[in-house]
């Protein structure tokens, strides 16, 4: 199946879809889509303002599909989503002074999960930079901490080269976010002799052999070894090393947001999800193991926690491709600045297999002691109500592996985590590092492009979807069969969850409800009602209020591949997510539940 993306017959009618025209001039804008469709670049997402109709009317007369979405976030988001769900470079295109500071946060957000992305904005005249122009913006200025390349082109003759320069950084070593910039005026300029280079992206040095033997030393003495993996190893594409490296050594597997789905959920080696909303085992395994092999991962905070409790009695090998991550946020035995497609051929080499049955008895033991559950109703009168992890456990019953889902932020995302069947790589897009609110529609709308023939479904919360919901008309436009299924317990939940423990039940601004009904009352219609929002921009839609309700409605979402949906499911109002490691704590001081907790565990367990 192709997705149609050309704009509909109606829109063509008045004009705005261009017709052929004379042959292309060397118009800086023609050199910028030109260079772009040489470097591989199928889609564009865009906004269009005045300062970049010059980059917009010469991409729309070369094989590049361009895809405008409701709002510049929309375009960095789905940008993203294409990236994420391919590993190739996602381009967006904006206008400048607002259009270009729209993309700010997802440029951010690319950095922290190291997603390699190119925007594009177009500026004022160069003769009207600094004046204060309107739409003026220093966007090189604003971006430079949050990409690995911002640059304004000054100079037409060096569009090529620029591009090129940038697509190659992006995708370089960490993948990440870079900008460029280009004046009006160098958009319609007609350079003479364009300069053109091929860039070769620098790649660390291989590990060396006696390197790897020297892991191989290691993992021969542990007796309780881990392997703790992340985003690295679907960044490079690793997947299937990991889990050859895994099943040769027979040591357990755990795995940050980034990482999910580089191990099969049915694997048995895999712990699942580590972190403060990550599986009790996971955790329990990286703190009390004797050796941790840390591979593409960069210690986040929301993974371990208090850095000097964190795998206190561990030696840490890291293996990472950005030498800055190695003893940044925790100290290691040995760091190894690498490329994992390099590094797992070393690795390989010299793995072999450690007999350590008591330690994966004891795992077993703490699986079994506190698995991932869905929180009990709390009373008789609760039958029949929902919870998200209820919604989310039979959505992942329906999804092939290959199915892609995105999720905003919020406690849904966390459930989505932790219940999810997971089974390929590139399966699991989510706001990690960043944590913005709004990713999802837009994330999984840049995934549909990319993959129209895979199944494509947004997992997103009442409050995150509020701030990107208009992007369901880009669904419509363009014929975008995502599917939006939305938790719904008419709360900012995380937030809510995090006033009810730290301060009191002081639930200042959480609240979604409609501020002129009682609280709680009329269950059976929310506010914001998204079902009749999803009709006024011409997408289909239910809601679900009771367990009943919920196979058929999930059936009925998912029948037409073509079609965009959207499911609007209340849950319970004020469900909670566990386990929870309350922030800068240890796993020691584990929430599993309301009033319940791990109770001492002291350290060296095993």
């Amino acid at each position: 199946m192709k997705l149609d993306l050309t704009l509909p017959a109606a829109e063509a009618a008045t004009g705005a879809v261009a017709q052929p025209v004379a042959p292309l001039s060397a118009k800086g804008a023609d050199l910028i889509a030109r260079t772009l469709v040489d470097i591989g670049i199928d889609t564009v997402f865009c906004y269009p303002g005045g300062a970049n109709l010059e980059m917009l009317d010469a991409l729309s007369r070369v094989s590049i599909t361009l895809v405008r979405t409701e709002h510049e976030q929309g375009s960095v988001f789905g940008a993203q989503g294409y990236a994420r769900a391919t590993g190739k470079l996602g381009v967006c295109l904006a206008t400048s002074g607002p259009g270009a500071t729209n993309l700010v946060t997802g440029i951010a957000d690319a950095a922290s999960d190291s997603v390699p992305i190119l925007a594009i904005t177009g500026n004022v005249a160069t003769h009207w930079l600094g004046k204060n122009a309107f739409q003026e913006v220093d966007i090189v200025a604003i971006t430079k901490p949050v990409t690995k390349l911002a640059r304004q082109v000054r100079e037409a003759r060096d569009i090529p080269a620029a591009l090129r320069e940038a697509a190659a950084c992006a995708l370089a070593g960490r993948p990440g976010p870079v900008l460029l910039d280009f004046p009006k005026d160098i958009q319609q300029a007609r350079p003479d002799q364009p300069t053109d280079k091929r860039f070769t992206s620098a790649v660390p040095a291989g590990m060396s052999d006696e390197t790897a033997q020297r892991i191989a030393a290691l993992l021969a003495q542990s007796e309780r070894p881990v392997i703790y993996a992340g985003g690295g190893v679907i960044a490079s594409g690793t997947g299937a090393q990991l889990v050859a490296l895994a099943e040769a050594l027979d040591c357990p597997v755990a795995l940050t947001m980034m990482g999910l789905g580089a191990v099969p959920d049915t694997h048995p080696l895999l712990l699942g999800p580590l972190g403060m909303h990550g599986a009790y085992v996971a955790n329990v395994a990286v703190n009390e193991a004797d050796l941790v092999l840390a591979l593409g991962v960069r210690f986040d905070d929301r993974v371990i926690g208090d850095p000097a409790s964190f795998a206190r009695h561990a030696k840490i090998v890291h293996i990472d491709v950005d030498a800055a991550e190695i003893g940044k946020n925790k100290p290691v035995t040995l760091g190894v600045h690498a490329d994992l497609r390099d590094a797992f051929t070393g690795l390989l080499a010299h793995a072999k297999r450690r007999d350590v049955p008591a330690w994966h008895a004891y795992l077993r033991e703490r699986r079994e002691a506190h698995p991932l559950r869905a929180p009990q109703a709390a009373s008789p009168d609760d039958a029949g109500v929902l919870t998200g992890v209820d919604v989310i456990a039979a959505l992942a019953a329906l999804l092939p592996p290959e199915a892609v889902v995105t999720t905003g932020v919020g406690q849904h995302q966390m459930w989505a985590m932790q219940h999810l069947r997971l089974r390929e790589p590139r399966t699991f897009l989510s706001s990690a590092g960043f944590g913005t609110m709004g990713f999802g529609l837009p994330a999984a709308i840049g995934a549909k492009v990319a993959l129209p023939d895979v199944p494509v479904i947004d997992i997103d919360g009442d409050g995150s979807l509020n701030m990107s919901v208009n992007e369901l008309s880009t669904c419509r436009r363009y014929g975008l069969g995502v599917k939006v299924l939305v938790i719904n317990n008419q709360w900012l939940g995380m937030v809510r969850q995090w006033q009810d423990m730290i301060y009191a039940r002081n639930r200042v601004a959480s609240s979604l409800v409609d501020p002129n009904a009682a609280l709680g009352a009329d269950e059976g219609h929310p506010y914001p009602d998204f079902v009749t929002i999803a009709a006024g921009y011409g997408v289909a839609g239910a809601r679900v209020t009771r367990a009943e309700q919920l196979p058929a409605a999930l059936a009925r979402m998912l029948a037409d591949p073509s079609e965009p949906y959207l499911l609007d499911v209340l849950v319970a109002r004020e469900d909670d997510v566990y386990p929870m490691i309350p922030a800068g704590k240890t796993y020691r001081d584990v929430v599993f539940g309301p009033g319940e907790a791990a109770g001492p565990i002291a350290a060296g367990a095993f």
